[in-house]
């Protein structure tokens, strides 16, 4: 590690410099001549002030990105009660929602190479268009093959932007910030049932569509950066795959995100489609879902900051297995699926508002943005087919065990629950890695 130089101290202790004025570019350089965040602290991390405003404009763009995707679960029940797609099987559907997903992550390192070459400002409206773009035109298509193209638009929000405004509440600014995926959620849930009954899934697509374009624009016009330490942005940086501590966060990440999604894209069809409740009941637990996303996440970014970033992500992922096998296996009603969607809220989507404060303990501030993009990478399967591996296991048991009702989603929940498992698994494997010992209760 370099050191820091004596110009640095002074730099990092003088008013003037703390007080540099935002940039236009998010991710300008600058000449702080260290790489270590801790070192220079007071200087790279105001835990506050302009920094609220980030963490507000990135909840916003949360809201119409993976809020509205939060809510596919209500076109999958949607479509498959409709036989909306001629040819189209539960396992397309779930394959399109996890291609969504997919290719947001799929393009991190792009995105970096984009960032290190025009600044960040084109290549979030770039995402924006494709956003609400992909949207409207997947409402207007009537053809199966275009539907899939146009669903797979999508971005990332710029998550690499809060560890230079944040330091020891970074995971609670994360967690604040990753709400916005709870709010859309539970917004978008409710909303899109109701124009998908009134309306049509044509219309319902084009207008979220543009409510998302209206969102979004505000959102990127006000996020800035700081003037404060060189951040890399490099686009693919390999290395980081087989690195000491990195290794353990990005195989935590592809179970986790597995899991993530074989329960949230599976709950609405679950409760509709595997125990015969109806449409706005199968709704209103994907509301519940978010809304225990937006009490959840900012809690858990506060138990992070206070015990640990990665002893909570543990705990965080040991709770959601269990919430799979002891409440959801089980529950055949409204009722007993009411308190698994509040728990999995909670806890099940840790991953993602996370990811960031637990990438950031594991690599340091200035690398985040390079090993960030590889961890986007390494999930893009678990994102795009977790879900698929889950229907496939549910036809076998339809199909081949014969199994019926609840008892035919009966191994996907199970193979949900032991993900998470998994991923908590490794993450410790990180802990260890990161502290040098098996203390386990050693704050990490």
């Amino acid at each position: 590690m370099a050191p820091v130089t004596s110009e640095s101290k002074q730099a990092a202790s003088d008013p003037e410099a703390q007080s540099l004025p935002p940039t236009s570019d998010p991710m300008v350089e600058t000449s702080v001549a260290s790489s270590s965040l801790d070192e220079v602290d007071d200087y790279l991390a105001p835990d506050g002030g302009y920094g609220w405003v980030i963490v507000a404009c990135i909840l916003g763009i949360n809201i119409v990105t993976y809020g509205i995707n939060t809510s596919y679960g209500v076109y999958i029940a949607y479509y498959l009660e409709h036989n909306y797609f001629d040819g189209a099987t539960y396992m397309t559907y779930a394959f399109v929602g996890g291609l969504s997903v997919g290719i947001a992550w799929f393009c991190a390192p792009g995105i970096n190479y984009l960032v290190k070459k025009f600044g960040l400002r084109i290549p979030l409206f770039v995402g924006l268009i494709c956003i609400s773009l992909g949207q409207c035109l997947s409402g207007v298509t009537q053809h199966l093959a275009m539907f899939v193209v146009w669903q797979g638009l999508t971005s990332l929000p710029p998550q690499q932007l809060l560890p230079q405004w944040f330091d020891k509440r970074l995971s609670l600014a994360q967690g604040i910030a990753t709400t916005g995926s709870g709010i859309g959620g539970l917004i978008f849930s409710n909303t899109t049932r109701a124009a998908l009954a009134t309306m049509g899934v044509k219309y319902t697509l084009v207008m979220n569509g543009c409510i998302s374009a209206v969102v979004l624009v505000p959102c990127l016009v006000l996020l800035k950066g700081r003037t404060a330490v060189n951040i890399r942005v490099e686009p693919l940086q390999v290395k980081w795959f087989v690195h000491g501590t990195f290794f353990w966060v990005w195989t935590w990440g592809f179970f986790a995100a597995m899991a993530y999604f074989i329960a949230i894209y599976s709950l609405a069809p679950y409760a509709t489609d595997g125990i015969g409740l109806t449409q706005t009941q199968g709704a209103a637990l994907q509301s519940i879902l978010a809304g225990g996303q937006i009490v959840g996440r900012p809690l858990i970014g506060l138990a992070l900051d206070k015990g640990g970033r990665f002893n909570m992500t543990i705990i965080a992922n040991t709770v959601a297995g269990l919430s799979c096998v002891a409440i959801w296996m089980p529950a055949r009603s409204f009722a007993a699926l009411v308190p698994y969607a509040i728990l999995q809220g909670v806890v099940g989507g840790t991953v993602f508002s996370v990811v960031v404060p637990v990438t950031t303990s594991a690599v340091g501030v200035l690398d985040m943005g390079s090993a960030f993009a590889m961890f986007g990478l390494s999930i893009v399967p678990a994102t795009t087919f977790g879900q698929a591996i889950a229907v496939s296991l549910i036809n076998f048991s339809k199909d081949t065990l014969l199994k019926s009702g609840g008892d035919v989603y009966q191994i996907s929940i199970g193979l949900c629950g032991g993900f998470f498992w998994v991923s908590a698994l490794l993450l410790f494997g990180g802990k260890v890695a990161l502290q040098g010992n098996m203390k386990l209760l050693k704050k990490t």
